[in-house]
């Protein structure tokens, strides 16, 4: 029986603009990403909280997926909105602006399901929130995101949920501000292996692809192929989904199925990132499941 997973996160509807158009009120978000790049692989227990705006076009997106939306909290606010460029030079996203809506309400609260469940991600998020979601989880493959916003001005914050996390994934910006005394982002990865629990950080590179760092070793795998990048928004929680849920297939979570977890994350990223919004991915969970 393949493990169970627990995603808490985020679910927005997002307006992007890239080189190749724009699209307006995407949904999206941390956990919708990550939920449809583990479904194929094991159950999903997904937690966030939406408003009623939104709720029907995320249940339709997720319909016929193992995805227990159980820990949905739904508002009668408005979903939070996200307006964003891509930057196809410098590969980053670019905020215009934001509008919060209903997110600032939300108390994640698990169920005893969600709670039991093997593997756990924390989506990008306020490091407090992840803090109380880890407190309510029994997991024994714990993952986390964070970002820029946190990593610096909350620094602190994040370095405490890392240290109770197994795998971390960031990128170099992210590493490099979450430990600034270090000279490069590999030497920040390196002074936090082995701090508490953590065992491995995915170091994300967008187009170049993603290290694999543990304690005794590096791995460097290159970005999977893809004819033209439409999209780069949920590529990182795509990795994430990929690599957590491969293991949760398994049944394992030793370093020895790390490398084989990586490039399945690297392979979803791939998919995400050849359309618009969760288009791709959608179409290829609800045809292998």
């Amino acid at each position: 029986m393949p493990w169970e997973i627990t995603v808490a996160g985020t679910v927005h509807l997002d307006d992007i603009t890239t080189p190749h158009g724009r699209r307006f009120r995407q949904i999206g978000g941390s956990a919708l990403y990550f939920a449809l790049a583990a479904a194929p692989h094991a159950p999903v227990h997904l937690n966030a909280i939406v408003g009623d705006d939104v709720e029907p076009e995320l249940r339709r997106t997720l319909d016929g997926l193992p995805v227990d939306l159980a820990g949905l909290a739904v508002s009668d606010g408005p979903t939070f909105r996200w307006h964003a460029v891509h930057d196809f030079q410098r590969w980053v996203a670019e905020t215009v602006a934001e509008e919060p809506g209903c997110e600032a309400e939300w108390r994640p609260h698990l169920s005893p399901e969600a709670a039991r469940a093997e593997v756990l991600f924390l989506g990008s998020m306020r490091p407090s929130l992840q803090r109380e979601i880890l407190a309510q989880s029994s997991a024994r493959l714990i993952g986390m995101d964070s970002m820029t916003c946190f990593t610096g001005p909350e620094r602190d914050a994040v370095l405490d949920v890392v240290g109770g996390c197994d795998i971390v994934f960031l990128n170099r910006l992210e590493l490099s501000s979450l430990v600034p005394q270090a000279p490069d982002w590999a030497a920040a990865a390196r002074s936090l292996l082995g701090s508490s629990r953590l065992r491995a950080l995915v170091v994300k590179a967008g187009p170049t692809g993603a290290v694999l760092m543990t304690s005794t070793s590096t791995l460097e795998r290159p970005a999977a192929p893809v004819d033209v990048v439409i999209d780069p928004t949920g590529a990182g929680d795509a990795v994430a989904g990929g690599l957590l849920g491969l293991c949760a297939a398994a049944g394992r979570d030793d370093d020895a199925v790390l490398p084989a977890a990586l490039e399945e994350g690297l392979s979803l990223a791939a998919v995400t990132i050849g359309t618009f919004g969760t288009e791709g991915l959608r179409r290829l969970a609800v045809g292998t499941t």
